[in-house]
């Protein structure tokens, strides 16, 4: 029995010629006759086209935000300001984390300033953002002689997601780098007031690129040694110039806090963080958000100390209260001028074993005087420094531990310790000899002695054990009083 087959609206009547049929399957299969037209062929490759741009061109790369990690200010112009770079959460980048592996390296190198007792060193941050490029820019500093200082940057290019290097900005600039470090050369070369030559050759230390997109380059030059017809000369020296726009200006730290020097990028267009860094702060007349950190009190007192014996700070004479620098150390001995004195020699060492160490100075004459007298310096806190003068018969011997001996005759002598005791507000402590082991005459008489050891009385036996043990102990160290000495020793 056949049923017929129930029609629906999805499927085609086939009529019930086979020759009908045929004609009308070919078409199916063959498709249409007619070609489009070529204006709607174009339209659609256009939009192919743009669709496969949209998927290659325009997805950008996650965007670093600046961190600060390191921020540290105190009040002996010790300043570190380091950032990271940080991505958004499971995203990576090689260039992100190649900067932020050289900034690790930058921070490691200036661990040692957040706990200097020199002072004066700095790695000042100055971040510059644009539409584009993330500038970080750094400028350096060391409490040291002969430099501007130095430039340090990283250039990160958000578009592109990677790092911009020297040759980049270069090409940018429309400019290579021989003629960018030969024409400073010239320039130094042909200075109409002290032309010098180059102890070594220019080269670019840094860069950044500004929202136009055009470069600024940083660069050195370590100029040579020269003496002047008028006498006198000019020392080598590690300058810092700065060329934007086919000029060089020199960037001179010896005019530090000039505005017109500083800061190596102009604050319109330094980013603005908080807390603010030190090129917010410092030219605002303000302090650090926060205030200064605290520099343990080891550090302070050797700052001092260091600029006492480097003549950059005075120091008061404890019992006089004459108010004088290194040069006038004679005022602190005697009035006369008979003589002159100074410094030859110095220990740096913990006096008192108070935990904070002393600056001896041994004083000798022109005329050749081994020892005229020696000075103890002092830190008091509050950058206060007194000077002790004590004299040979009275301070020989020094030990490393401080010990040393005294003798006012044959039979009259010991050993000692300085002990110091607070004296009132704004007075010098006084300082006083420890007699911890000590021989004297009863009554001035050769003939009766009393020995005393830690100030109680002691049989002869044990003052003589006390004073072996003194003989027994390390010298103190002497270093000559030099310069590199100081800067070497006194940390």
């Amino acid at each position: 029995m056949f049923e017929e087959m129930p029609r629906t609206p999805f499927s085609t009547h086939l009529s019930g010629s086979a020759r009908e049929a045929e004609i009308r399957l070919r078409n199916i299969f063959s498709g249409p006759k007619k070609r489009p037209p070529i204006p709607f062929l174009i339209l659609i490759f256009f939009i192919c086209l743009f669709c496969g741009n949209l998927v290659s061109c325009h997805v950008r790369p996650a965007q670093p935000t600046v961190v600060m990690e390191t921020q540290y200010y105190d009040r002996y112009a010790n300043y570190v300001e380091i950032p990271a770079l940080a991505l958004p959460a499971g995203e990576e980048n090689q260039a992100v984390e190649a900067i932020n592996a050289a900034l690790n390296g930058l921070r490691e190198e200036y661990a040692f300033a957040q706990d200097s007792v020199r002072g004066g060193n700095m790695c000042l941050f100055y971040p510059s953002t644009t539409d584009r490029y993330l500038n970080l820019v750094f400028f350096l500093n060391e409490n040291s002689y002969g430099h501007d200082g130095w430039v340090r940057s990283w250039v990160y290019d958000k578009e592109e997601g990677g790092q911009v290097t020297a040759e980049d900005a270069l090409s940018l600039a429309g400019t290579t780098r021989e003629a960018l470090c030969g024409g400073l050369e010239e320039l130094i070369a042909n200075d109409p007031e002290y032309p010098r030559g180059m102890y070594e050759p220019a080269d670019i230390v840094g860069f950044r690129i500004k929202a136009d997109g055009q470069p600024v380059f940083y660069l050195s030059a370590f100029v040579d040694y020269v003496e002047l017809e008028s006498g006198g000369a000019l020392d080598e020296w590690y300058r810092l110039y700065v060329w934007e726009g086919g000029e060089y200006i020199r960037y001179d730290c010896m005019v530090f806090g000039d505005s017109s020097q500083y800061p190596l990028v102009p604050a319109e267009e330094t980013d603005k963080l908080d807390p603010p860094l030190w090129n917010q702060w410092y030219f605002a007349g303000e302090e650090p958000s926060g205030g200064f950190s605290p520099a343990p009190v080891s550090s302070r007192s050797a700052a001092d100390l260091r600029s006492v014996l480097l003549g950059s700070m005075m120091f008061t004479d404890a019992e006089e209260g004459l108010v004088l620098d290194i040069s006038r150390v004679t005022e602190a001995v005697t009035s006369s001028p008979d003589f002159t004195a100074y410094p030859a020699r110095f220990a740096y060492m913990d006096m008192d074993g108070d935990g904070i160490n002393e600056a001896v100075l041994w004083l000798e004459t022109e005329d050749g005087d081994p020892v005229l007298a020696f000075i103890v310096l002092r830190w008091q806190g509050d950058g206060r420094v007194f000077g002790y003068t004590r004299f040979p018969r009275s301070f020989q011997g020094l030990k490393q531990d401080g010990t040393f001996s005294f003798s006012s005759s044959a039979a009259d002598y010991g050993v000692g310790k300085l002990i110091f005791t607070a004296a009132g507000e704004g007075a010098p402590d006084e300082c006083t000899t420890w007699d911890l082991a000590l021989q004297e005459r009863i009554d001035s008489d050769w003939d009766n002695l009393a020995w005393y050891v830690d100030g109680g009385p002691a049989a002869q036996g044990e003052f003589d054990d006390a004073w072996e043990e003194y003989f027994a102990k390390q010298d103190a160290v002497w270093h000559d009083f030099t310069l590199d000495t100081i800067e070497r020793i006194v940390f």
